[in-house]
């Protein structure tokens, strides 16, 4: 994916498809468990190295 489809998806802000996790200098913990529940539902995308928000101001 690149810069533009990132930008595209963050749009509309965190959602029940899209989870961000701050990531600042190794993967979170709590990355695995949301890789489980989209693994076990309709799917998602995981950003790393951004900060839970609701909608970004791009």
């Amino acid at each position: 994916m690149n810069e533009n489809g990132i930008k595209e998806i963050l749009l509309y802000g965190e959602c029940v498809t899209l989870e961000c996790k701050r990531a600042k200098s190794e993967v979170p913990k709590t990355v695995w468990e949301t890789y489980s529940a989209f693994a076990n539902t309709i799917g998602g995308v995981i950003i790393l190295g951004i900060e839970n928000f609701k909608k970004a101001n791009l």
